[in-house]
């Protein structure tokens, strides 16, 4: 099932404050984008279908930029608007990156997405900023992630 990025990321929002926490709008891009990410590599599948663009500190999905930036920097309210039920294989994913990347500062979750030859890279070099990052460059990227990580485990 494919959702609205808003969505997914009303999902983080929710999460946080379940841990009486909030999230800066840096965090809650890059949490997003890198479930997109996961869920590419995984299900062969975009997670959702919203444009997502190489901005000058990153990649960041303008829809969930421009609904949640209005609550400031701290992100601590969930949109109603955006309130959906997350099937169950997809809260599972999104459990597992809460869990990995969920306690990481915006700054690290920022490098992770900012890495040399990286999609958001590849992206700026091409087309400059507000370049489109395409889910074929995102997928190639995560795939070679797992690819990477499954070496080290085997060596």
């Amino acid at each position: 099932m494919s959702y609205d990025a808003r969505h997914i990321a009303n999902w983080f929002v929710a999460r946080a404050g379940q841990e009486s926490r909030s999230l800066s709008i840096m965090s809650l891009l890059k949490l997003t984008y890198i479930a997109h990410g996961w869920h590419l590599e995984m299900r062969k599948a975009p997670l959702f279908e919203n444009r997502i663009e190489a901005w000058q500190y990153g990649p960041v999905i303008p829809d969930v930029y421009n609904d949640y930036r209005k609550q400031g920097v701290s992100i601590s309210s969930t949109d109603p608007r955006h309130n959906v039920k997350i099937d169950d294989a997809t809260n599972a994913l999104l459990e597992d990156i809460w869990k990995i990347y969920g306690n990481m500062t915006p700054f690290k979750l920022s490098d992770l997405t900012h890495e040399s030859g990286g999609p958001w890279d590849i992206a700026s070099k091409m087309g400059g900023n507000y370049a489109a990052i395409p889910n074929e460059l995102i997928q190639q990227h995560y795939e070679m992630k797992r690819m990477k990580a499954q070496q080290v485990q085997s060596a």
